[in-house]
């Protein structure tokens, strides 16, 4: 197959460190276009248009890659299937699970691929945790996800709009490793919120979690107003009393105090990869369960307002 050609919509933090050097160095894919309101550098060799339709029109582009807000996407992953396009999009896919089941329809409509992509899906501790946990089940798990949204977003304010997901923007990636690892469902129970003023979405968020085997026992805490070390991590006490320890975000895995995993961030190669995968084979991949545990949160929460 010759590379399929991409176009990226939306050039912000995330398409510049992690897609445009992750397609540089893939094989399957070159990026020919790019699509944005800003003035943002461009690598050589590859277009810019101050928009998706005229970046599609072009016909420089055979699939697209939406990295805005999630917003927006569900309209332009809908103009782009119809348009002929293979989309991926990058979580969460979009404002709601209705809106990506209505996107997966569609591209089963037109036969062009979809993918919801969830890049901590495709760290490298998640196989091997899947594996240890169907073999030793667990009785409890604890994830702790902390960080500082001012570090990593500053003055970025669309968090805390309606669908912005304010700490499940990083949130959900714990979500969707727990989902890609668990061997059976989980759910929420219990959910607390603290909320700055004039927002609308939690920069903490506090979850009591459940599985159909485990009604307590299973927990988050969200935190993106910690000021120390960042922390991602999720422990799981497993069935014989072992203990599995998933950092890193899921770039290391301990079974018992002895390292497992222990590997460099390798998640959008991966991610890639899954997407020529897709595209070679005429099928989607519209995952939502992190979106829907997060949506879950929302629907349950009890809120406190905080001082900003």
């Amino acid at each position: 197959m010759s590379p399929i050609r991409v176009g990226l919509v939306g050039i912000g933090e995330i398409a510049r460190v992690q897609h445009i050097p992750t397609l540089a160095a893939d094989g399957d894919f070159r990026l020919t276009a790019m699509a944005s309101r800003s003035k943002p550098a461009v690598p050589d060799g590859v277009a810019l248009f101050a928009t998706q339709g005229e970046m599609i029109a072009s016909g420089l582009v055979d699939a697209v890659a939406i990295c805005t807000p999630p917003q927006v996407r569900y309209g332009f992953a809908r103009d782009a299937l119809l348009a002929g396009m293979h989309v991926l999009m990058e979580k969460p896919p979009a404002q709601t699970v209705a809106e990506v089941d209505d996107l997966a329809r569609l591209a089963g409509t037109v036969g062009r691929t979809l993918f919801a992509t969830w890049h901590s899906m495709h760290s490298a501790a998640v196989v091997p945790a899947r594996r240890i946990l169907a073999e030793r089940g667990a009785v409890a798990m604890r994830i702790l996800w902390r960080e500082d949204v001012h570090k990593f977003h500053p003055g970025v304010d669309w968090f805390w709009q309606p669908g912005g997901m304010g700490v499940f923007d990083p949130g959900v990636n714990a979500l969707s490793i727990v989902v890609g690892c668990l061997p059976e469902p989980i759910f929420v129970r219990e959910a607390r919120f603290r909320v700055m003023p004039g927002a609308h979405t939690p920069i903490t968020a506090a979850l009591e979690l459940a599985t159909p085997t485990h009604g307590s026992g299973y927990s988050a805490l969200f935190d993106w107003d910690h000021k120390g070390e960042e922390t991602w991590s999720i422990d799981w006490t497993l069935s014989d009393g072992g203990l599995l320890s998933l950092g890193g975000g899921g770039r290391s895995l301990a079974l018992d105090g002895r390292t497992v995993v222990d590997a460099p961030d390798r998640e959008y190669p991966g991610l890639y990869r899954r997407f020529a995968e897709l595209v070679r084979d005429g099928a989607s991949d519209a995952e939502t369960r992190p979106l829907q545990l997060a949506a879950d949160a929302f629907s349950l929460a009890r809120i406190e307002r905080v001082p900003g």
